[in-house]
This record gives C-alpha cells, structure tokens and sequence, in this order.
C-alpha cells in the first residue's frame, strides 16, 4: 500500500511537472508569466498578453513554461519550431509569415520566402504555409512584434540572433554570386553578430565541411532563378 501510495505521489508530481511545461510560442505561461517566442528568447505578459522588449536566455539555454524561465534541458522548451528547422530539414519559420530554407540541414539558410496574402508559415506545415481558417497556426509571432527580426533583406547580424549558433553558414544557391559566399556567426558578450565573407577564387563554400572548396556544392545550380513552393513564388 505504502509502495502504490509513493508510486501514485510520483505520478502526480510528473504530472504537474508536465503540464507545467506545455506552452505554445507566444502563448503566457501562467508559472513564469513570460511569453517564449523562440526556443532561446521570451517577453514579459501584462494581462496574459506579451508585451515589451524580448529578452535571450544564456548560451547553451532553452526558453521554458516553468518557473526558471531557461533551462539547458533541450526537452523543456516551450516554444518549439519558431526560428528551428522542420523535422525533414526543409525550412523555418523565422515571423508569423516569414521563413527560411534549410536546405536538408538543422539551420536555417539564408534563402528567404514569404507566405502569400492571408496565410502563415506553420512548422507542422510539409507546404511551409498554410491557411488560419483551414487550421493552420503561426509558429512565429506577427511580424510586426518587436522581435528585431528583420523579415526584408536580412542582414547576417539579423540571421544569426535567430540561428544563435556558433559558425558558418551557407548564403545562397546562385553560383557565380551567393554560392561562393558565407555567413560566420560568433557571440560579442550577449550578442550574436554576424558577417558576409566570399571565398577566394573559383572556389565555393560546402556546408558540409564549412569551408571554401573547389567542388560546386549540390545546393548550387546554373538556372535556378525561381523557387516554387505552392501558392507562393520566391525570387
């Protein structure tokens, strides 16, 4: 009886501490009274609303539903997706109607899109966007929050306060231009700060080896001029 009763106060525990942290992005967790609107970033709540300047957790911390707003357990966010890659590796969203590609990797590139008139990029969307009134849900806030995202030209200090990873990044898929350049992101005290390099000569940058090569990577191709992605098109 003793051993059920220990049993039964375990599971009870567990079970607070669940649902404790089940959270959506920009949703006010009633533990904190913060808002996660990426895996690593928050705002304060006012009335169960977001509101004010966002704040980063610490490097190698995660934004939670519990009372320690950030915690190194990975499996404790809240906010999952916004500003991640999608379980195939194929995009990001990075605003309520912004995203990125991922090209098959776990970070975001720099090849931007945008969704069309009415629709939002939904992390559990295999067609990146979708409709509200069909069910789809932003998994970024709106864009027009104080996110410091810059949704229009985003520069390389802008991607990586969203990336927030330490390294280098492909730019883009055109390659005489774009391919053979590349983001580097490092951290400046609390800051994450980013800039544009070009490798030297024919050569081109390889995701895979992070560094500038000889061999045209797969991602870069003559003619790819478009992106199609349903309902939307992506110069």
């Amino acid at each position: 009886m003793l051993r059920f009763l220990i049993l039964l106060g375990i599971g009870v525990l567990l079970g607070i501490y669940i649902l404790g942290t089940e959270a959506d992005c920009n949703v006010c967790s009633s533990s904190s009274n913060v808002a996660c609107i990426s895996n690593t970033s928050f705002r304060f709540c006012s009335a169960t609303l977001p509101f004010g300047p966002v704040y980063t957790c610490p490097t190698g911390y995660y934004c939670t539903a519990n009372d320690a707003i950030c915690n190194t357990d990975i499996g404790l966010r809240s906010c999952i997706g916004c500003g991640s890659c999608n379980v195939n590796n194929t995009f990001a969203c990075l605003t309520e109607r912004t995203f990125s590609l991922c090209l098959g990797t776990t970070t975001p590139s720099l090849i931007l899109g945008s969704c069309g008139v009415n629709l939002v990029c939904d992390y559990n969307n295999p067609d990146i966007c979708g409709s509200p009134s069909a069910g789809s849900q932003a998994t970024c806030p709106s864009d027009d929050t104080e996110t410091g995202v810059v949704t229009t030209g985003l520069t390389p200090t802008a991607y990586c306060s969203i990336v927030q990873q330490h390294g280098r990044f492909p730019y883009g898929i055109s390659l005489n231009t774009t391919c053979k350049q590349y983001i580097y992101c490092f951290l400046n005290a609390t800051n994450w700060r980013g800039g544009l390099y070009t490798c030297p000569g024919q050569t081109y940058f390889d995701s895979s080896t992070q560094y500038c090569e000889t061999a045209v990577p797969a991602r870069c191709t003559l003619g790819v001029v478009t992106l199609g992605l349903r309902n939307l098109e992506m110069v």
